[in-house]
């Protein structure tokens, strides 16, 4: 038995919410400012560090490495996608 706290579902479901909002931020600022926009929504796999890396730290802090690594696994996975849009984009097939 390990001491490992947490559910790996709850890191997997914070952080797709979370890159939820990021979505829709997105989308607001290309309306509103369109050059900081195509990046905060283009970029999403990189972008998305700055809110995955914190809340990893703070729940390894309170002792729930599942959830961590439910957030690693849920960033990985979405990182992954953008990167194969990304890839389709610029090859153009």
């Amino acid at each position: 038995m390990t001491n490992e706290k947490g559910n790996i579902w709850l890191g997997l479901i914070i952080c797709w919410g979370c890159n939820t909002v990021h979505l829709a931020l997105g989308w607001f600022l290309i309306v509103a400012v369109v050059p900081v926009g195509i990046v905060v929504f283009g970029g999403m796999g990189l972008v998305q560090l700055a809110y995955v890396i914190p809340l990893c730290f703070h729940f390894k802090r309170k002792g729930q490495t599942n959830v961590m690594k439910g957030l690693i696994i849920a960033a990985s996975v979405t990182a992954l996608l953008n990167v194969g849009c990304w890839t389709q984009f610029r090859i153009g097939g």
